[in-house]
């Protein structure tokens, strides 16, 4: 049985690896303890156009009316008012309103698609699509016998 949080911290998975942190609520970024990369933390709201290769948050996004984003998406929510184009992968909810338009790959544990909504492109939904917040970091290989004692970083 997993302990209980404290109620200030909350988990969060690691956007680059998929290990499991423990954050507290009000932290804007952390550096993953697994894979030792920064994890954004903070919510985004985008209002305009953002053109960028990767759009990670282990928080939620939200597109606006106005946004237009050319981004492949991760982050715990996502919520589009505008246009996205490119894979989203969203670890709780997606929501497309009814003035939403996404051309791209959807992955979600949840999907609600307003009436009105534009949405070119395949969609794969529930927990077997996405990473779980229970799963822990993933267990490091086991060393054959004959390599006890030999560095762990030597492995490439």
């Amino acid at each position: 049985m997993a302990r209980p949080l404290p109620p200030h911290d909350r988990r969060i998975l690691c956007t680059s690896c998929g290990g499991l942190l423990v954050v507290a609520y009000e932290a804007k970024s952390v550096n993953c303890s697994h894979c030792h990369q920064r994890v954004i933390c903070e919510a985004l709201v985008i209002r305009d156009y953002v053109a960028v290769r990767r759009l990670r948050t282990a928080n939620t996004v939200h597109i606006t009316k106005k946004g237009n984003v050319l981004a492949s998406i991760w982050c715990e929510s996502l919520t589009v008012d505008g246009r996205l184009k490119g894979e989203a992968i969203a670890l709780e909810r997606m929501t497309l309103t009814r003035k939403a338009e996404v051309q791209g790959d959807l992955r979600a544990m949840c999907l609600t698609v307003e009436e009105g909504a534009i949405l070119s492109g395949t969609m794969r939904i529930g927990p077997e699509h996405i990473p779980q917040h229970d799963a822990g970091p993933q267990p490091a290989a086991a060393l054959p016998d004959d390599a006890e004692g030999a560095s762990p970083r030597s492995a490439s």
